[in-house]
């Protein structure tokens, strides 16, 4: 299935997303790490002379930021936990976990944003969504940059795992890889094809949240970055780092009845 070329129908169009108020807010409520406590460990998933990988814990920032300027942020902690002054490459929502490259110099940075640019660069999220989607597919859809109002290609490939059925209709578990890196990428495709990402308060289905929330307990939006496959920054072999399934999403998904533990961490 390809999709992207055609004006999404009315029903799938971003603005009608279900999020009302009380849905909204809560995107302000996932637990941020603050300031004024400890320093949470953050696991190192690769780690040389050249590049750290990381794995980014749910509702922490990358970088520090005027909306939650007392909350700490990953680069102030990876950088006092090491001891290495970090160069950032990329980011992952706030909401998101998993990994994320620093550099470890000016010029290896340039070459991990080169590398995660390039067509063999492989970066793959595992996302729960809303509906039985189809068992493959690739979404094409321009999406519109915020700031310029200029649209962009995008593209997102994904393969579904699991189908899991519930009381308030199926889900689909589903491994999702990005050729580029635009803002909201996968959140904003998966919307605009009606298969929102379960948790995500600013694209998803509020009444979904609310009811996952209440019976099972949801933590936060169900995205993570399960893994990172590129050129390494010296120019010889590759870089690849697998984060494991964060444990309040791994917790969360099986509370849900019908989850097969193993599909969680299916390949």
């Amino acid at each position: 299935m390809r999709l992207g070329t055609t004006k999404p129908r009315r029903a799938q169009n971003l603005q009608h997303a279900e999020v009302d108020l009380l849905d909204a807010m809560i995107s302000f409520m996932v637990p941020a790490v603050q300031e004024d406590t400890p320093p949470p460990h953050i696991p190192i998933l690769f780690h040389d002379d050249f590049a750290l990988v990381v794995d980014k814990p749910g509702g922490m920032l990358v970088h520090r930021s005027r909306e939650a300027a007392r909350s700490r942020y990953l680069l102030q902690t990876v950088r006092d936990q090491t001891g290495r002054y970090l160069y950032p490459v990329h980011r992952i929502d706030r909401a998101a976990s998993g990994a994320l490259a620093f550099g470890l110099s000016k010029e290896s940075a340039a070459a991990l944003q080169a590398a995660l640019q390039a067509a063999d660069a492989h970066k793959e999220y595992r996302v729960l969504v809303r509906g039985a989607i189809a068992e493959e597919g690739t979404s094409e859809r321009p999406l519109t940059n915020r700031k310029t109002g200029v649209r962009q290609e995008a593209c997102s490939h994904w393969r579904r795992i699991a189908l899991i059925d519930t009381d308030h209709g199926p889900l689909s578990w589903v491994a999702v890889r990005i050729t580029t890196g635009r803002r909201h990428q996968i959140r904003r495709h998966m919307a605009a094809m009606a298969h929102q990402v379960v948790g995500d308060t600013t694209y998803g289905k509020g009444r979904l949240n609310r009811a996952f929330r209440a019976e099972f307990g949801l933590p936060r939006m169900v995205l993570h970055a399960a893994l990172l496959d590129l050129a390494h920054p010296s120019g010889v072999g590759r870089l690849r780092a697998r984060a494991p399934l964060a444990a309040d999403l791994r917790t969360f998904l099986r509370r849900i009845p019908g989850v097969d533990d193993a599909k969680l961490d299916a390949p």
